[in-house]
């Protein structure tokens, strides 16, 4: 099972990859990180925004995650918008400058839980 982190905002690319090093250093995660960029159609106009993929192996891997997350904003408070799939396909948006922290915590694992 996978989840799905996409950033966006001025500074997404950047805080991207300093999500998948915050998360790389911790041992649920450790090698289970990767920021891919799809690959971009003929069709569509603009840019390709890049995206996390964290590998959930264990049950309770999502609980760990939406916490981690938590903190990673809460230490950062990035001026990015984020949307977090989980592996069930449930997606949620969240405009990360207005949210307080107690329905973020909430809202990440409902999503991540699953």
């Amino acid at each position: 099972m996978r989840a799905h982190i996409r950033l966006s905002g001025e500074t997404a690319q950047a805080e991207l990859i300093g999500l998948a090093e915050w998360l790389g250093r911790e041992d649920d995660f450790r090698g289970r990180t990767v920021v891919e960029r799809p690959e971009s159609r003929p069709d569509l106009m603009g840019g390709v925004a890049e995206v996390l993929i964290v590998a959930l192996g264990a049950q309770g891997a999502g609980t760990v995650l939406a916490a981690s997350l938590s903190v990673w904003i809460r230490q950062r408070r990035p001026s990015a918008d984020i949307e977090v799939t989980g592996p069930d396909g449930q997606s949620v948006r969240i405009s990360l400058r207005n949210v307080p922290q107690p329905d973020l915590d909430a809202v990440l694992r409902k999503v991540l839980e699953r």
